[in-house]
């Protein structure tokens, strides 16, 4: 079962907390701080999850989610962002993402989404 999930976001702290509750339930986490990276990652290596930051350096989310949709078209993008951007959440779901949750996100709803992006 591959059950390896991307998580792309520049605070370090948040992107180490998400990576370590995601580790203990069983994922096989891989994890980036900026957009670019995350780009090349999914051209190199399939992940059916994948946790996005919508404001990232380099390269913003909704690039890299364009990215994702033609790369990896297969891959579940569950977006997490403090933006609440009414425009930019209408240019995300438009591209097709699987959740848009808010920060701060529960470690509940983390695997809860995490867990139904796999089924």
């Amino acid at each position: 079962m591959n059950n390896r999930i991307l998580v792309v976001d520049d605070d370090s702290e948040f992107r180490c907390s998400l990576t370590k509750i995601l580790q203990k339930a069983g994922y096989e986490v891989s994890s980036v701080p900026e957009g670019r990276q995350a780009s090349e990652n999914i051209g190199h290596e399939f992940y059916p999850v994948i946790l996005l930051d919508v404001h990232l350096p380099g390269k913003s989310g909704v690039e890299v989610l364009k990215d994702i949709k033609i790369k990896s078209p297969k891959s579940r993008v569950i977006i997490i962002s403090v933006n609440g951007d009414t425009e930019m959440h209408r240019q995300i779901e438009r591209l097709g993402v699987f959740a848009y949750l808010h920060k701060p996100v529960k470690r509940e709803e983390i695997l809860n989404f995490a867990k139904l992006a796999f089924a």
